[in-house]
């Protein structure tokens, strides 16, 4: 049996759905009862519990014979440093006793040592702490989820301005989620010796001017992309929610991310999603389901 953290939305099903096309049972974990549902009715079991409960998770993981494991994001109102620190402590000790033949686990591009750089610190700490458990293990690094650009849409809309902290021409790596998932559910079911770092990007990289001209097809109106003064950043993830502790680690993270300060894939998995669809597809999807992909991951 695998186990699958966060198998729920149009972001990350893929997973799960593929471990199933392929004839395996698959055990999906969730903090929701409907979801926890959904994947029932997809032929799944499902697992609703906290990830925080350390014996419950570690009884899940004990039945399985691999996982894919993530760190929940934080709600941004919360210090999300401490929240999701403890999250990844968790699920780590989870693991410790459960015998798995291997796992993935789901990091970002820039990861790196560091107390308040938001996901970046947090998902360095979770690999490092993986490769600890002597498990055979896959690490799947992503490059900025495209999906994130249709958080803002309402106010696209409304205004044709894509509010950005990135230099309007300033190509970044950028990948769908859904590829993402994909590579994830292929190391899942491959060869216990397969393993390793797998970056995953999207066939080029794209700048927020970019990205304002995909919008743009999909809205039906013109959009252009306004870059927030360094300045403004603070306030700008304050108005949206975040807690000071929050906007001061997600600025900083949010700093490393546009000077690239990590250290590049030499060779990056290229997917095949472009911006346009992705965005066709998650501007038609209801709000909840938005969230879901969109919550403060890089």
């Amino acid at each position: 049996m695998f186990v699958v953290m966060g198998g729920h939305g149009p972001c990350w099903g893929q997973r799960a759905r593929a471990v199933l096309a392929a004839g395996q049972a698959v055990t999906v974990i969730t903090r929701s009862e409907a979801k926890a549902q959904f994947w029932r009715e997809q032929g799944a079991e499902a697992a609703v519990l906290d990830v925080r409960d350390v014996p419950a998770l570690a009884a899940m993981f004990q039945k399985a014979r691999r996982a894919f494991v993530l760190n929940p994001p934080a709600s941004p109102a919360l210090n999300t440093d401490a929240e999701e620190r403890r999250t990844m402590q968790a699920i780590l000790r989870a693991l410790q006793s459960a015998g798995l033949e291997k796992i993935v686990l789901q990091s970002t591009y820039g990861a790196q040592p560091g107390a308040h750089s938001g996901d970046l610190g947090v998902l360095y700490e979770f690999e490092e702490g993986a490769r600890t458990l002597e498990t055979p293990l896959c690490v799947v690094r992503a490059a900025y989820y495209m999906s994130n650009w249709t958080m803002g849409s309402e106010a696209v809309r409304s205004t044709g301005i894509l509010e950005t902290m990135l230099p309007a021409t300033q190509r970044v790596p950028m990948v769908a989620p859904q590829d993402v998932g994909a590579v994830a559910a292929r190391l899942l079911m491959a060869s216990v010796a397969e393993t390793g770092v797998y970056s995953v990007e999207g066939p080029a990289w794209y700048s927020p001017a970019d990205v304002a001209q995909a919008l743009a097809a999909v809205l039906g109106r013109s959009v252009r992309a306004a870059s927030l003064a360094r300045a403004d950043w603070l306030a700008a993830y304050r108005r949206a929610g975040f807690s000071e502790e929050a906007a001061r680690s997600y600025a900083h993270m949010t700093d490393i991310f546009i000077s690239q300060a990590y250290e590049s894939p030499a060779n990056p998995l290229k997917a095949r999603r472009i911006c346009t669809p992705i965005f066709s597809r998650f501007l038609g999807s209801n709000k909840s389901e938005q969230r879901s992909c969109l919550h403060s991951r890089r």
